[in-house]
């Protein structure tokens, strides 16, 4: 399963802070760029432009004045004559020259014409008030400005798409067993929210309608149908009995008679479960301690007629007695599902029932399934490759549907003509010795 991307919502806020990020990273090479272009360009341009300046000053006048200013003193001196120039300056030959200095930044420029050598030395105190003056200060607006414009666009996004995340979030956690809950009212959206977001409300809270209303005919529908088909199976069931106490009657009609009555018997187990499904969507199942062990003994009972005249044994383990908080008819269908199928698919050998310390375990050596049969088992209407007559197709989809409503998973390994293993796990089943006598609920005839 591929994973789902983080929300549009977490996205964008992704996006937004890449964006301030990278805005930051920007301010910071801006400033360090302003102060380089400060430097290396600017002031040595104009130190440049300034020793020209001064030589063509000197050849009209003699007498030109050096430059003398808070920030540029000019020394000249002859090459005879270096040791009029201040220490620091004395050895330099021409071109630029970072001297040290106690303010930030100090530089000297060496321009020599004939046998004069011209020093001007730039003393940088002000370079960096410059630059913040006209550097930092700008940039800062603008990153002001930036910032604002980036918010005021995540605040418009998110009352945009404020209304279609409060519309994923209810979707996410809608109920459609539940009846009267209106989520998606276009009334109880904010006036301000835009015409397609109210569209959409819109047309869920008309899918969320009919759906429930399908829901609810369909588990009315179920539950009357059951309803009524268990009268005639009653006396269907009733008319056998009383046929199979005949004692005039011939073997092959008492072999018809209790095809007859098997097929009711399993056409009752399935308005049972169908009821018990259509109780299970209104919440109207009650749960109840159940001992497992008596309720497998009883299902073993009436299977076991159905093993008349086929070699195979039905056996019953129990390593302990579990007992389960659950409506017993729930583990009936369950069980009586289990080992139906057993019954039904195994002519030789044996099929066990097994209680360990939170399972159920139906195994038998009957013909198997196959691997393709296998993955689909737990389908509606699904019968495999060796189905045989007699069987609907619902039943495990049936025990798949109970078991999930009670947290109990159903596990199924089979191999062909090996046999077939069928595993109700209920992790909350409790526990106890052989010995003990459990004080659980009656069993349902």
């Amino acid at each position: 399963m591929k994973t789902l991307k983080p929300g549009i919502a977490h996205r964008f806020g992704r996006a937004v802070a890449l964006q301030l990020a990278l805005v930051a990273v920007a301010a910071v090479l801006g400033t360090w760029g302003a102060g380089w272009v400060m430097k290396e360009i600017l002031v040595k341009q104009a130190l440049e432009t300034e020793a020209d300046y001064y030589w063509m000053s000197r050849i009209q006048n003699p007498d030109f004045d050096l430059p003398d200013t808070r920030n540029l003193t000019g020394f000249l001196s002859t090459e005879s004559n270096s040791l009029s120039l201040p220490a620091g300056l004395q050895n330099l030959d021409q071109g630029f020259h970072e001297l040290p200095s106690q303010s930030d930044y100090s530089i000297a420029f060496v321009s020599q014409k004939d046998n004069e050598k011209l020093v001007l030395l730039f003393d940088g105190e002000q370079v960096h008030e410059l630059t913040l003056y006209f550097g930092l200060l700008p940039l800062g607006v603008v990153l002001v400005l930036v910032y604002c414009s980036i918010y005021l666009g995540y605040r418009f996004y998110r009352s945009a798409v404020s209304p279609v995340i409060s519309l994923a979030r209810k979707v996410e956690s809608l109920d459609l067993e539940s009846v009267g809950n209106n989520e998606f009212r276009p009334e109880s959206l904010d006036l301000s929210t835009d015409r397609e977001i109210i569209t959409l409300a819109k047309a869920l809270d008309r899918l969320t309608k009919r759906v429930r209303e399908f829901i609810a005919r369909e588990r009315d529908f179920t539950r009357d149908v059951s309803h009524e088909l268990r009268s005639p199976l009653t006396v269907i069931s009733i008319a056998c009995d009383m046929l199979l106490t005949e004692q005039e009657l011939a073997r092959p009609a008492k072999n018809s008679v209790h095809r007859i009555k098997r097929a009711a018997d399993d056409m009752n187990s399935l308005v049972e479960a169908f009821l018990l499904l259509a109780r299970e969507s209104d919440g109207s199942l009650t749960t109840e301690p159940v001992n497992v062990n008596d309720l497998l003994t009883e299902e073993a009972e009436r299977f076991r007629p159905l093993l008349e005249g086929k070699p195979v044994e039905l056996n019953i383990k129990t390593n302990c007695q579990l007992e389960v908080n659950a409506p017993s008819k729930v583990l009936s269908v369950i069980i009586s599902n289990f080992l139906g199928n057993a019954v039904m698919y195994t002519d030789q050998g044996a099929i066990d029932l097994i209680i360990d310390t939170d399972r159920l375990v139906v195994q038998d050596s009957g013909i198997g399934m196959e691997i393709d049969d296998k993955g689909q088992a737990f389908k509606p209407y699904f019968r495999g490759s060796n189905s045989r007559r007699g069987g609907h197709g619902v039943g495990l989809s049936i025990v798949k549907k109970l078991s999930n409503r009670f947290s109990w998973q159903v596990d199924l390994t089979s191999e062909p003509g090996v046999g077939t293993t069928a595993t109700l796990h209920m992790p909350q089943a409790k526990c106890f010795p052989l010995e003990t006598q459990l004080t659980s609920a009656p069993l349902s005839s």
